[in-house]
């Protein structure tokens, strides 16, 4: 038992182990049946996986759709080290999610009933691919002129966001968001 314990520790262990789980408990669909479909993501997932993990699935999904309203988020600092779920469950005391609104624009929800740090939101090239990611640009904004996040639409409604820091831009951090709740 404590063998798989250590294992479980490695970085992308846990996300293969899951992943390979599902495939397990599929069933598999039989002549004139649906396909049947794979249990959904949910942001506890994305933020135990490590940034190899987090980085695949980001580079393996399409550009993400506008979402509308308050989208809850969750942030993974350190993908795949040890505190990240706790660190995202402590941060999830500041932060609590984005809301978009009808204007090309999105704010952050803070403490829970604060709104600030304002963004514009387009479709542009992520800095990581050069492919089609939505964009939210804080440039205009006085408390964050130097971030720039970065969303893909890992299913529907789920979104993975990189965020970026400075000039030059370097990722600083993972977060995701849920449109489906």
């Amino acid at each position: 038992m404590t063998h798989l314990l250590r294992r479980a520790a490695v970085p992308g262990f846990a996300t293969l182990a899951v992943l390979a789980g599902l495939l397990v408990s599929v069933p598999v669909a039989t002549a004139g049946e649906g396909v049947p479909s794979a249990p959904r993501l949910e942001m506890h997932d994305l933020v135990r996986m490590s940034k190899a993990d987090l980085e695949a699935l980001y580079l393996g999904a399409p550009p993400a759709s506008v979402p509308s309203g308050f989208v809850p988020g969750r942030a993974i600092k350190n993908p795949g080290g040890r505190l990240t779920a706790t660190n995202a469950r402590a941060t999830r005391l500041v932060w609590q999610g984005k809301i978009f609104r009808d204007d090309a624009t999105m704010i952050n929800r803070v403490f829970g009933i604060g709104r600030a740090i304002p963004a514009d939101v387009y479709q542009g090239e992520s800095l990581i691919d050069g492919q089609p990611s939505l964009i939210l640009d804080y440039s205009g904004s006085k408390l964050w002129p130097d971030v720039r996040d970065e969303l893909r639409e890992v299913e529907p409604g789920l979104y993975l966001g990189v965020m970026y820091k400075g000039k030059p831009a370097r990722q600083k951090m993972f977060f995701t968001l849920d449109a489906r709740k």
